[in-house]
C-alpha cells in the first residue's frame, strides 16, 4: 500500500508529541511578540474592509477546477446523444472518445455505426462514409479476430460501397462467430446490393432471429421482404427498426422512402403513399425543421397528382436551409412538370450550383439537376446553353436514366441544328411554351 492517504500513526505529529507534547513552557520571545502583532493588525484590516473581501475569499473557496473529460465520460455522452436522435452530437463525441482511448474496439464500433447513420441523412455528409471506412479498416488493425471488428468494417464497406469488399469482411466475421447478428445483417446489406436477393433474405432473418430489437436487422429484412412483395410483412419490421429508438429520423425515412417506392410501382398506389406520407410528418413531429421531412413530402406529393401541394413543401425546404441541393432538384422538378420551364431550370442550376461549390464526389451528384436542366434550355430554344451541360452529365453519371435521357436531348438539339450542335448558330426559333400550371 502507498503511503498516501493513510496516516502513519507511528511516524505522525501525534504520537512523536510535537503538537501537543509535554514540554516545559518557555517565557514568549521577541519573534513571537513580533507575529502576535502583525497577526492582530491583519484581523483589524480584516473587520475594516469585511464587506470588500468577503466576496473574494468566497469566490476563491467555491472555484474548483474543472475535471479533465476521460474517453470513457465522451463515450458516455456519445450514447444519450444517440438516445436522444443527436447524431452530431453523438458522433462528435465518439471521436473525441477514439482519440482518447484510441485501442477501444467497443468505441470505434460505436463511432462507425453513427457515422453510417448520419451519413444517410445529408449528401452533405459524405465525409462521413470516408471516415467510417477509415475507422473500419482501424477495427481490424485493432483486433484481427474479432468478429465485431470485421463485421463494423463489413458495414462501413457496404456504406462505401463496396459491396464485394463487405461480403468478404462479413463472411470472415462469421466465420468467428456465426451468432453475430449485426455480421449477419451487415452481410445481407452486401448481398442486397450485389442483386443477390435470396442470400440477402436468408441473412436478414437470421439476424432478426439472433436480435430481434436489431435496427440494422429490421431494416435489412424489411427491404428484401419488400423486393418480394410482401409489403405488410416488411412494414412490420421497419415500424420495429423505428421503435427501438423513436428520436433517430433515418429508420422513418427508410419506411417512407419504401412505401413510396412501392406507390409508385404499383400505378400510384393511394394507401402506400399515405404510408410514405404519414412517416415523414412523424419526422417533423420530432424536429420541425426537417428540411429532408420536408423535401420527401415533396416528392410525395408530386408523385401522387398534387404539385401545388408538392411546390409548397419544397419551397419551405429551400427556406429553411437554402444548401440543401435535394430540395432544389426537387423544386425543379416540380416546376418542369408544371411546363414552367424558367424557374425549373433556375433551380436545377442552383443544385448544381450548390454540389458543385460542395465538392461533392461526381458518383454521389444527382444527374438529374443536370440533364433535366438541359432538357428545359432545349425546350425554350436554347441549345447553346442546354448543350453544355448535357455533354458535362455524360462524363461522369453512370445513371441509367441520365444517359438515355441526355442522349435524347443532345439528338434533338443535334437535329435541330442540323448536325451541327456543337457550335449551335443561329438558334432555332422556339416552339410556343403552354401555360405553366403552377
Amino acid at each position: 500500500m502507498r503511503d498516501y492517504g493513510y496516516i502513519r500513526r507511528h511516524r505522525s505529529s501525534l504520537s512523536q508529541g510535537y503538537l501537543f507534547g509535554r514540554k516545559r513552557r518557555r517565557g514568549l520571545s521577541p519573534l513571537f511578540l513580533l507575529a502576535w502583532l502583525l497577526a492582530m493588525g491583519g484581523m483589524g484590516l480584516v473587520i475594516w474592509r469585511f464587506n470588500e473581501i468577503q466576496p473574494v475569499v468566497i469566490a476563491a473557496v467555491s472555484e474548483h477546477p474543472t475535471p479533465t473529460p476521460t474517453g470513457f465520460s465522451y463515450a458516455k455522452q456519445a450514447d444519450e446523444a444517440f438516445w436522444s436522435g443527436d447524431l452530431n452530437a453523438a458522433v462528435e463525441n465518439y471521436r473525441l472518445a477514439a482519440q482518447l482511448i484510441p485501442n477501444n474496439l467497443d468505441i470505434v464500433y460505436e463511432l462507425v455505426k453513427v457515422l453510417v447513420y448520419r451519413s444517410y441523412g445529408d449528401v452533405r455528409n459524405f465525409q462521413d462514409i470516408e471516415e467510417a471506412d477509415q475507422w473500419g479498416a482501424k477495427a481490424i488493425l485493432m483486433d484481427p479476430n474479432s468478429a465485431r471488428a470485421h463485421a463494423i468494417n463489413c458495414f462501413a464497406l457496404v456504406r462505401a460501397g463496396k459491396s464485394g469488399d463487405a461480403v468478404r469482411a462479413c463472411l470472415r466475421a462469421l466465420e468467428i462467430d456465426p451468432q453475430n447478428a449485426d455480421a449477419h445483417a451487415f452481410l445481407s446489406m452486401a448481398s442486397y446490393d450485389l442483386g443477390r436477393t435470396s442470400t440477402a433474405l436468408t441473412e436478414a432473418q437470421k439476424a432478426v432471429e439472433l436480435s430481434p430489437q436489431n435496427i440494422d436487422a429490421n431494416i435489412a429484412y424489411a427491404r428484401t421482404l419488400g423486393f418480394q412483395g410482401r409489403f405488410t410483412t416488411a412494414l412490420r419490421h421497419y415500424e420495429i427498426a423505428a421503435s427501438v429508438n423513436p428520436n433517430l429520423e433515418f429508420p422513418y425515412f427508410e419506411m417512407g422512402f419504401f412505401a413510396y417506392t412501392l406507390a409508385n410501382r404499383n400505378n400510384g398506389d393511394e394507401a402506400r403513399y399515405r404510408v410514405a406520407i404519414s412517416a415523414y410528418n412523424t419526422v417533423l413531429e420530432h424536429n420541425a425543421k426537417s428540411v429532408k421531412a420536408y423535401t420527401r413530402l415533396c416528392q410525395a406529393y408530386l408523385a401522387k397528382g398534387e404539385p401545388k401541394l408538392a411546390r409548397q413543401y419544397c419551397m419551405q425546404a429551400t427556406e429553411l436551409d437554402p444548401g440543401y441541393t435535394a430540395a432544389w432538384r426537387w423544386l425543379g422538378e416540380v416546376y418542369h412538370k408544371s411546363r414552367n420551364y424558367e424557374d425549373a431550370v433556375d433551380a436545377f442550376a442552383e443544385c448544381q450550383r450548390q454540389e458543385i461549390a460542395l465538392g461533392l464526389p461526381e458518383d454521389t451528384r444527382d444527374p438529374t439537376c443536370w440533364w433535366l436542366q438541359g432538357v428545359g434550355y432545349f425546350i425554350q430554344g436554347q441549345c447553346d446553353k442546354a448543350i453544355p451541360i448535357l455533354e458535362d452529365v455524360l462524363k461522369w453519371t453512370k445513371d441509367e436514366i441520365a444517359i438515355r435521357e441526355t442522349g435524347r436531348a443532345l439528338l434533338k438539339c443535334a437535329t435541330a441544328y442540323e448536325g451541327t450542335y456543337s457550335t449551335p448558330t443561329p438558334v432555332p426559333t422556339a416552339t410556343p411554351r403552354p401555360t405553366p400550371i403552377l
